[in-house]
């Protein structure tokens, strides 16, 4: 991925900084959605087994 040279130092600290944000973010979401999912599917699953 080729990027311009003509970037001040400034906005490289602001691109990582909004990069480091968008993956925390991004990897916040997935845990959460993850985890939500493993609830449903695990009370779907008992719910099966003990015939509710």
């Amino acid at each position: 991925m080729t990027e311009p040279a003509d970037r001040s130092e400034e906005d490289e600290l602001w691109l990582a900084f909004g990069r480091a944000v968008g993956f925390t973010l991004a990897a916040i979401l997935l845990l959460l959605g993850g985890g939500i999912l493993v609830i449903v599917l695990a009370a779907i699953f008992l719910g099966f087994i003990f015939g509710g």
